[in-house]
């Protein structure tokens, strides 16, 4: 045998060994210093239902649709921009356009979306789905509707729950964070066996986090990535939104 022939076979298996190792580039949740965290808040888009309160005239409570140019039609001021504001900023320009028809209005603002953030995606060896906040596994792969503060072992419960194999015997689950981004992207290594003997602090989930246990999908996350935007597409309108009702409500400062 020659020696490049020899070199050939003396380089393959680890070729192939790098090519079925695990991602090169995660970090270990264990350790982390401080977890990220989420500063995601969101902000009203065409679509969104808002329902104004004013405590000074019960009979004005007025629900309304942000339109298409991000206006929404209130009574007594007409049209107002509504687009890409938050929740408290909403709420601050409407008691500030309301004045003249309200001294100093004490109100409370909820709003009802159609279009929420984007939801948290786990593909793969997980149980099924559940009665909340999650779909059907649609090819192995389903969507839970992002809540702030929602942590992996509380997705990994709307999920269904790991299957086999144990968690003892593949304890790790990846956390892949801005996925469509090739210069932002993350991957955190989470460990569900430390983290259920409560070795491991629990992972904060921000909007359109995708989570898995068969660490190959790191191997090609463009792949990935294709499987996510079809399990997205195939998901249930309204997944994002299912547990995004909220309120404001400047009633305790006045």
């Amino acid at each position: 045998m020659t020696k490049p022939r020899i070199l050939c076979w003396l380089i393959l298996p680890l070729l192939l060994a790098a090519a079925c190792a695990g991602p090169a580039k995660y970090t270990d949740v264990t350790t982390l210093k401080e977890l990220p965290k989420d500063t995601y808040v969101y902000r009203i888009a065409p679509g969104d239902e808002v329902r104004v309160e004013i405590l000074q005239d019960p009979d004005y409570n007025h629900e309304t649709t942000v339109l298409p140019d991000g206006t929404a039609s209130f009574r007594w001021i007409g049209e107002v921009d509504m687009y890409n504001h938050t929740l408290s900023e909403a709420r601050e320009l409407l008691r500030t356009k309301l004045k003249p028809y309200y001294t100093n209005p004490t109100m409370s603002l909820q709003l009802k979306r159609s279009n929420g953030p984007d939801p948290i995606v786990f593909l793969g060896n997980f149980g099924g789905s559940t009665s909340t906040g999650s779909t059907p596994q649609v090819n192995s792969g389903g969507l839970i509707a992002y809540r702030k503060g929602m942590g992996v072992m509380e997705a990994v419960a709307r999920a269904g729950g790991i299957g086999e194999p144990d968690i003892d015997v593949a304890p790790y689950l990846f956390v892949v964070r801005n996925i469509k981004s090739l210069k932002d992207r993350q991957v955190f290594r989470f460990d569900l066996a430390e983290a259920v003997r409560g070795g491991s602090p629990d992972l904060p989930l921000h909007p359109g986090d995708v989570m898995f246990i068969d660490q190959s999908w790191l191997q090609d996350l463009s792949r990935a990535l294709g499987y996510v935007t079809t399990v997205v597409s195939s998901s249930t309108q309204g997944i994002g939104t299912a547990l995004l009702i909220d309120t404001v409500s400047d009633r305790a400062r006045n």
